[in-house]
């Protein structure tokens, strides 16, 4: 221990010494340490820390699936459900849940209406989750009764704060949501989360007697493992009780299967693949700062030549002076690892103030344990990784030569300078293929904002307003397993009001309404082409020709400044009255009527029975369903006052419009205005979703703009360090050449001579870093081409427009030791031995 110490001492003393290379290495190593730790942050808070339920790893989210695409996740239907819980015996505990959105009416303690986000539970979903309320009771078994809805509601501890102010007497009081009276029952604890932070309230399961027969989709299953059973058991087994469930009743749940997946892995499982890719990233930042180190130490170890000859000569071992220079590599590493630390720290903060809002757990983000230890973990690693190559090489001097001091016309340096050599080549490798990734992510990001996104975002103003569903649509029946509706004919009347009303404000130049805001996609439905035979099924029975359905006021096309190409808009006269007719956009047109006129031309809508035929009256020009939409598709437009009839279950989108305005002035300064007009219509129908068409596009990239710029930001750090690099490798060649420039100088050599000799070496090392890099760069890019948009993954044009950058970045730094050959005074020169 006493000799150990006397190295950590001999080592601190040896650093401060050269503080700027100290400081120059620490920096190197902290750049990667501190960029690995923060992405390790990420991870660690996402993939690989327990959800905050007891004994989460035991959590499973169940699905169906289509048996032909088994990795397609579908939300499960409530016969299914109840048809798992009762038969599946590798599961202590089964709950469903979904979400929605309900409104507080203006009634309700003299405040204004608003909308509440809410979730409906099975009373077995606490159960499973094994959570508790922190006030009250939880839902009962009767209260979640299939066939029934109880009025009763757990509210969440940060709504109880807010609408009650904390009321201890909030138990049993009422609240009035979408025109219902419910009763307070619970209070959940602080900081309750079910991914959904905007969740409000908890309502007891909505099976209601509509929904309960209903083979469609409707609820998202969650259940706890039993103890000692595998995902694999629960898997084979919930196969086998799906198909036996899909035989009892094929024609409704024909060709589906069920999945079971962590529901960590569920929840999280998107953010895998970039923050796996995000870590090899910085992995070769680290592997270029160690580089950089080890570059250093092999230069240094030419000046403490003498000093190890000499320890060498005294007794010293070569296991003694190989422990003596790692412990300086240790060192090296520790300061490194404590300013990487700081780095770290600096810019976790930085992360939270600027990541998306949304982004998984960001509110957990911290250096805790296991990121400090990971930190350690790589520093130490990193100190040997660096260290060992350097020890090893000036652990066996050459006595005679090193006590001479003889080294610059001795041979002995020329594996070190090889060695050297070949760390700045990886180097420069490794920042190109950090390069090319973040400039085919900068290529791609460019083309998602430049995308023709046919209609005109600028000056748009969106927000919602809908009614409840049992108070404008009424049940009728069930058409193809799912509940059939009628909708009532007043509900086109309230619209036209609320329409009416946002025309007259002043500062609007157009308004329209739709079924989805813009740009916001659209529902997929299946059609008919008269007088053409049926299209062929899927394996779950459903029909191979579908589009997206939008349904739509007058005036839509003119608000987003689309182009009606052939025919006419929608009119007054297009009411439920009138005769149906449809509106279609160029990608349908050339792909249904390819050598056709369609205007003119027929199809049926196949949602809802007896749904008339209707004409095709117009061809508009294709818009994106949304900005990282790749191509446009099929779309057809429908006058909602032609939309009499709906089918579940996504009933939400017959329940109101989202209202589209164009304005004069900036769109958001009216938002105002608009909640008074719509509330003159209706004081109890909040509206919500308030925003600009631009917002939404903007939020629509916020992820791809974060990953472009870690990656852009790690790819510059790699380029900064790999220009270091090759900096040090030509000063410390121009340093140990000094006296053979004199002697080529002496003898006649001019200086364009002396200049191209030093400008082969480094144009040799940047050639064979850029074909390196190149190589790598065309078998990794291949793991981010599905985040690629307009771009391939062997996009030309960067590569060799990313190389060209690399290559100017090295030859400046090169250009300071370059200037220092060709200033060699030769008198000088000779006397420098």
């Amino acid at each position: 221990m006493t000799s150990l110490w006397q190295d950590v001492v001999y080592g601190f003393r040896t650093l401060l010494k050269k503080p700027g290379f100290t400081a120059v290495a620490a920096l190197s190593l902290a750049l990667g340490i501190s960029a690995n730790t923060i992405i390790f942050s990420l991870i660690n808070t996402t993939l690989l820390r327990p959800l905050p339920f007891a004994d989460s790893s035991r959590l499973m989210a169940m699905w169906t699936a289509p048996l032909d695409r088994l990795d397609q996740r579908d939300a499960v239907s409530i016969p299914m459900y109840l048809n798992w819980k009762e038969q599946a015996q590798s599961f202590e505990s089964m709950g469903s849940f979904f979400g929605s959105g309900s409104e507080l009416g203006a009634e309700q303690n003299g405040e204004p209406a608003e909308r509440l986000g809410s979730m409906y539970f099975s009373p077995s979903m606490f159960q499973t989750l094994g959570v508790k309320v922190a006030m009250g009771r939880s839902f009962t078994e009767e209260e979640g009764k299939p066939g029934q809805l109880a009025p009763v509601v757990i509210i969440s501890d940060k709504f109880w704060q807010r609408r009650f102010k904390g009321d201890p007497n909030v138990i049993g009081k009422t609240m009035v949501l979408d025109g219902l009276t419910n009763t307070i029952i619970g209070v959940m604890p602080p900081g309750f989360d079910f991914f959904g932070g905007d969740t409000d309230f908890w309502g007891a399961s909505g099976f209601t007697r509509e929904r309960t027969p209903s083979a469609a989709g409707l609820v998202i299953v969650v259940a706890r493992l039993k103890q000692g059973v595998s995902i694999q058991q629960a898997q084979a087994e919930m196969t086998a009780v799906t198909a036996h469930f899909v035989a009892s009743d094929p024609t409704r749940f024909k060709g589906i299967g069920a999945a079971v997946q962590p529901l960590q892995e569920a929840a999280f499982g998107g953010l895998r693949n970039p923050l796996l890719i995000l870590q090899g990233a910085v992995a070769f930042v680290l592997l270029i700062g160690c580089a950089n180190v080890a570059g250093l130490l092999l230069a240094r170890a030419a000046s403490r030549r003498t000093e190890v000859a000499i320890r060498s000569a005294v007794g010293a071992g070569r296991g003694r002076l190989i422990r003596q220079l790692l412990t300086e590599s240790a060192l090296l590493a520790f300061f490194g690892g404590l300013l990487g630390v700081v780095l770290a720290w600096g810019g976790l903060k930085l992360f939270i103030a600027s990541a998306p809002p949304g982004f998984p757990r960001l509110t957990e983000l911290s250096l805790d344990t296991q990121v400090l230890g990971f930190t350690a973990l790589v520093a130490v690693l990193t100190g040997l990784f660096f260290g060992i190559v350097p020890a090893l090489q000036s652990s066996k001097p050459d006595l005679v030569d090193a006590l001479k001091d003889s080294s610059r016309s001795a041979s002995s340096g020329v594996a070190r300078q090889r060695l050297r050599s070949g760390l700045v080549t990886v180097q420069i490798a490794l920042a190109l293929v950090l390069l090319i990734g973040a400039g085919l992510m900068i290529n791609s990001f460019v083309r998602i904002q430049n995308s023709d996104l046919g209609l005109d975002p600028h000056g748009l103003l969106t927000f919602d307003f809908r009614y409840p569903v049992l108070r404008i649509m009424q049940r009728v029946g069930v058409y193809k397993g799912v509940g059939l509706w009628d909708v009532s004919p007043n509900v086109p009347l309230t619209f036209e009001q609320v329409l009416g009303r946002v025309k007259s404000m002043p500062g609007v130049v157009s308004a329209a309404g739709a079924s989805r805001p813009p740009l916001q996609g659209a529902f997929g439905m299946d059609f008919l082409i008269d007088g053409r035979a049926p299209p062929p099924t899927t394996a779950t029975g459903g029909s191979t020709q579908n589009a997206g359905y939008i349904s739509i006021t007058p005036n839509y096309f003119a608000t987003l400044k689309m182009p009606i190409l052939k025919g006419r808009d929608f009119n007054e006269h297009d009411n439920s009255a009138g005769a149906p007719v449809i509106i279609i956009n160029q990608s349908m047109a050339k792909r249904y009527w390819p050598n056709e006129d369609p205007i003119g031309k027929h199809i049926t809508l196949d949602f809802v029975p007896n749904e008339p035929s209707r004409e095709i009256i117009a061809v508009v020009g294709d818009t994106r369903l949304n900005r990282m939409q790749r191509l446009p598709g099929p779309i057809f437009y429908v006058n909602y006052a032609q939309q009499v009839q709906w089918r579940g279950p996504n009933l939400g989108e017959r329940a109101g419009l989202t209202f589209i305005i164009r304005t004069a002035a900036t769109p958001l300064s009216l938002t105002p205005a608009v909640k008074q007009a719509v509330a003159e219509v209706d004081r109890g129908r909040p509206i919500t979703d308030i925003r600009t068409v631009e917002q939404t596009l903007d939020q629509q990239v916020q992820y791809v703009r974060l990953y472009v710029l870690l990656l852009t930001v790690f790819g510059a750090v790699a380029a900064i360090l790999a220009a270091i690099g090759i900096y040090g490798v030509m000063s410390y060649n121009v340093a140990q050449r000094t006296h053979e420039i004199g002697i080529r100088m002496a003898l006649g050599a001019s200086t364009q001579v002396v200049l191209r000799m030093v400008v082969r070496q480094a144009l040799w090392l940047i050639a064979m870093g850029l074909g390196l890099g190149l190589a790598g760069s065309l078998a990794l890019t291949r793991l981010i081409e599905s985040a690629l948009w307009g771009v391939t993954a062997r996009d030309p044009a960067t590569f060799a427009g990313v190389s060209l950058f690399l290559a100017i970045v090295a030859l400046i730094a090169c250009f300071i030791p370059t200037r220092q050959a060709a200033a060699v005074d030769p008198t000088v020169a000779l006397r420098s031995e």
